[in-house]
């Protein structure tokens, strides 16, 4: 499943919305978040209520992609059982 927009943990400041923004264009961070403060002060808040919004609906990408990031489930290893009769005396 490939999701066009999505949000970002790593890299986030409130919710991770600019951070999967700038994430997905490529675009520097630091930009991109200055050009938001741009663009919320020119609309008269409406970038704020957008940004809202966007954090609501919008997935995490790490939740998007669980097998690439390592946030699987883990396995269980394939190992014998140690039994108590098993005492080889490497531990005392």
């Amino acid at each position: 499943m490939k999701a066009s927009f999505y949000k970002l943990k790593q890299y986030r400041a409130v919710s991770g919305v600019l951070a999967g923004l700038a994430d997905k264009f490529d675009w520097d961070l630091g930009l991109t978040r200055a050009l938001y403060l741009l663009f919320c002060f020119f609309s008269s808040g409406f970038g704020f209520f957008l940004y809202i919004a966007l954090a609501m609906f919008l997935p995490y990408k790490e939740d998007l992609y669980e097998d690439a990031y390592g946030t699987g489930p883990r396995k269980r290893k394939d190992a014998r059982a140690v039994e108590e009769d098993d005492n080889d005396g490497w531990y005392w």
